[in-house]
């Protein structure tokens, strides 16, 4: 696969010069195009999606630095690899850009020796990229989808953000596997919102509406847009509803188990199942609410319950299991033992 390269110059001239005198078979190349300005580029960069950018510094209306700064905070753009041409007087200006993620500086005039280094850089970018290309096996099997599937279930933008901006992610997304990686993670974000019972009203569109419109786009720089920010719009509209809903959420979990958590047939999947949201959305709500484990809230409930019952001679130890919640006498003591440091009968005799 060709590596695509964008020139952003004010300057025909040298525009016009990097392309006649850069050795393009040499780094595997193809010009993607060429732009006059940094905010031209940013709008070309949506359809052409470059593989690297070859920018000046010095350009009316945005520079080099402010182009990188854009590029660098743009989840869709973000991990371009950018090299910036730059006279001795803005060499220490263009230092700054490395907080955008640049590394590469040639200092002009762009002579025969800096046009090698050019080269050199180019081609160091395009082993990189191939290097990368091994990871495409990875669509073989399911690991980026679980990858992507947890970080959902854990509302974790930060991580899909950082799988967008991945080698894989560019080079299925813009290559032969870009219909089939876009249809595969819309699909996981539409099986995460039917997991949560999400209602898809709230998004004003349905996930055949949605692969419809993803399947129809021109090409794939179009389509990998479509899909990120199907995303990031999505989990923001996720966000705000569950900002509303969660401290409710919390209280009504909260209230069910108090009144159903002595029945040995009580779970937290009935839980979940009760509330109509997913069990892993129910254990990441209870734990963001209380800083707790939703599992051994219930279990110290239990075994508060059951220890209140060891204070008389009432009832047997099986039947207090039972009481407490639990059907095994056997699984109670053993419990009981790991978490208070004695059996229940050994408990019990120290109350009596």
């Amino acid at each position: 696969m060709d590596f695509k390269v964008l020139l952003v110059d004010d300057q025909q001239l040298v525009l016009d010069g990097l392309k006649e005198q850069l050795n393009w078979e040499r780094f595997h190349g193809t010009l993607c195009g060429t732009v006059t300005d940094g905010a031209e580029a940013l709008s070309f960069i949506q359809e052409c999606r470059p593989d690297a950018i070859i920018s000046d510094i010095k350009m009316p209306h945005m520079d080099g630095i402010e182009l990188a700064r854009q590029i660098d905070e743009s989840p869709l753009l973000s991990g371009i690899p950018i090299i910036l041409l730059s006279g001795y007087r803005e060499f220490e200006y263009a230092k700054g850009a490395m907080r955008y993620h640049v590394n590469h500086y040639i200092l002009k005039p762009v002579t025969r020796k800096k046009i090698e280094e050019l080269e050199n850089i180019l081609l160091e970018l395009y082993h990189a990229r191939e290097s990368s290309r091994a990871k495409l096996l990875e669509l073989t099997d399911n690991s980026y989808q679980q990858e992507i599937a947890s970080a959902l279930r854990h509302n974790d933008i930060n991580r899909i953000e950082d799988f967008f901006k991945s080698p894989l992610y560019r080079e299925c997304i813009n290559g032969k596997y870009c219909d089939i990686m876009g249809m595969q993670l819309l699909s996981l974000l539409y099986n995460y919102l039917e997991d949560i019972h999400f209602t898809p009203n709230a998004l004003n569109t349905s996930r055949a509406h949605t692969m419809k419109l993803f399947s129809e786009l021109p090409n794939c720089a179009l389509k990998a847009n479509y899909v990120e920010s199907t995303y990031f719009d999505v989990l923001n509209v996720i966000h705000q509803q569950k900002g509303n809903n969660t401290e409710a959420l919390y209280r009504y979990a909260i209230q069910f188990i108090d009144q159903h958590y002595t029945d040995p047939d009580f779970t937290i999947s009935f839980l979940a199942s009760e509330m109509n949201i997913s069990l892993s959305y129910l254990s990441t709500l209870f734990k963001q609410s209380s800083g707790r484990n939703l599992n051994n809230y219930i279990t110290e409930k239990r075994l508060e319950y059951a220890k209140t019952l060891l204070r008389s001679l009432q009832y047997s130890i099986r039947e207090i299991a039972h009481l407490s919640g639990y059907d095994d006498a056997g699984y109670f003591s053993s419990l009981f033992r790991r978490k208070v440091g004695m059996n229940p009968t050994e408990y019990r005799n120290c109350q009596i």
